[in-house]
This record gives C-alpha cells, sequence and structure tokens, in this order.
C-alpha cells in the first residue's frame, strides 16, 4: 500500500481480518477499511486495487458485494468512464435490515418443516419449534425497532460531538436506549 501510513495499513488489515470473523471475506473489510479512512470521498475500482496492491478483478467481485449489501455506493465523478466509489451513509442500518429479512428466511424454512414432518421421532419437531423460535425472535428483536434504536444512538453521537456532552444529554429522552 504505498503512500499510505504502517498505521493506516494495519487499520485496513485489522479491519479486513475483522470482516473475516464476521463471515465475510478479507478483501471486503480491507475495502471498507480503506473507503473509511482514504483522504478521498470516493475512489475508483483501478485506485482501490493500486492502495490495496492486488487485482481490479478482485477489487471489482467484492465491491459489487458491498454495493448489493448497500455498504457501498457508486459515486458520481463527471469526465470519467471509471466507476468511483464511497461508503453509503446510513450503511449498517440497511445491513440489519437485511439480515432481519434473512431470519424471515429461516421462519419460512423451519414452517415448512414442522408443515412435512408429522411425528416427533427424535424430536425432530422440538428441533423444527426452536429453529423457528429462534428466527422469529431474532427477526423481531433486530428488525425496525433495532434500526430505530441504533439511528437513534447515532444521531445522538454526531450531535454530542458537534454539540457536546452537554447539549446532547439535554436532548436525550427516555424511550433511547441506554449509553
Amino acid at each position: 500500500m504505498s503512500g499510505v501510513s504502517p498505521q493506516e495499513r494495519e487499520f485496513v488489515e485489522r479491519i479486513g481480518l475483522f470482516m473475516e470473523q464476521l463471515g465475510g471475506t478479507r478483501m471486503m473489510g480491507r475495502i471498507y477499511g480503506w473507503l473509511t479512512i482514504c483522504p478521498a470521498e470516493h475512489q475508483s475500482i483501478t485506485e482501490l486495487a493500486e492502495v490495496l496492491q492486488v487485482s481490479k478483478a478482485s477489487i471489482s467481485t467484492v465491491i459489487r458485494q458491498l454495493e448489493q449489501g448497500q455498504i457501498v455506493e457508486r459515486a458520481p465523478v463527471s469526465g470519467t468512464r471509471q466507476h468511483h466509489y464511497r461508503l453509503r451513509p446510513g450503511g449498517w442500518a440497511q445491513v440489519m435490515r437485511a439480515r432481519a429479512v434473512l431470519g424471515r428466511v429461516g421462519v419460512d424454512a423451519a414452517e415448512y418443516g414442522l408443515a412435512v414432518i408429522d411425528d416427533d421421532r427424535g424430536g425432530r419437531r422440538e428441533r423444527l419449534e426452536e429453529l423457528r423460535d429462534y428466527f422469529t425472535f431474532v427477526t423481531s428483536e433486530f428488525g425496525d425497532e433495532m434500526v430505530r434504536r441504533w439511528e437513534a444512538y447515532r444521531k445522538r453521537r454526531r450531535d454530542a460531538h458537534v454539540d457536546g456532552p452537554a447539549q446532547a444529554a439535554a436532548r436525550r429522552t427516555d424511550s433511547d436506549p441506554p449509553r
């Protein structure tokens, strides 16, 4: 990563490892990490490949996945034919919404299993009910309410940074989640 400090390089690699632990790829994390700290508002695939020292094909494949996950978005840049990308504001709320949708797929699969299993040999129904109940719970807990709470929390943090702690505390309501 030429032109990048050793500390910036380490940050990018740490985010890569973190993303890998979340179930993504290290490259997803490296791209996300660099877009988080890069001095420009956006980066082209060529710029990303150069700074991360990987092929443009590798960047292109992963950037599409990040775009589909609504973590990054294309940035309009006049005078160039290259696509430029930036972090999408509110991207983490989109991740939470997508996870809630995936939970619904788990519920549907378990419901189907319960419909085709007519006996409980070996505890099959109990395991399916647990699967269904878990994903029902996760979907309800990590759905719109979680996103609303996250957005309120993020707003308070931004306000505290801009206004200072006293003004931010004055705006806090009883319905806000605890810090």
